[in-house]
């Protein structure tokens, strides 16, 4: 079973790089780590679901922003997990930043938040457990190919021959 143990997106460069990092048990049992870089632009929702960790981010580190506030100045940086055995929660490392008045940008870290896998744990746990959940699945589409889909350079004469 693989298990997604970081995403994280490099914004420095002329186009952003996507990182994602898992882990996967072998037929031995031994579980192997794999990395992925890619440049190719993901789906939207890749994106969407990145910003929404972002805007949970900042209620974790107690910012009193606005959706509106972090969707229009916020980044999501990147995301680490941890898996500890027998435990049912896993460790979440969150890396973004914001807007902040006067032009300011405060980036953050937030370390080891325990997301718990039951849902006795409050709302607020379940929310961050949907949102991680939601980009799980995006990155696992962007790692397994499903990626979004460019523009096709097609000339006029190739365009004309199929009509």
């Amino acid at each position: 079973m693989r298990q997604l143990t970081g995403f994280r997106i490099n914004r420095s460069g002329a186009v952003d790089r996507y990182i994602f990092e898992w882990v996967n048990k072998n037929d031995a049992g031994a579980m192997e780590s794999y990395t992925y870089k890619g440049i190719e632009p993901p789906r939207p929702e890749l994106l969407t679901a990145a910003d929404n960790i972002a805007l949970i981010s900042a209620k974790m580190v107690s910012l009193s922003l606005t959706e509106k506030d972090v969707m229009d100045g916020g980044c999501f940086y990147g995301l680490k997990m941890e898996y500890p055995v027998d435990a049912d929660y896993y460790k979440l490392q969150i890396k973004a930043s914001v807007q902040i008045p006067w032009g300011h940008t405060f980036r953050y870290e937030i370390p080891n938040w325990r997301v718990w896998y039951s849902n006795t744990k409050g709302d607020f746990n379940n929310t961050i457990k949907g949102a991680i959940q939601k980009l799980m699945q995006e990155c696992w589409k962007y790692i397994d190919g499903e990626r979004a889909q460019t523009k096709l350079a097609f000339t006029k004469q190739e365009t004309e021959d199929e009509e």
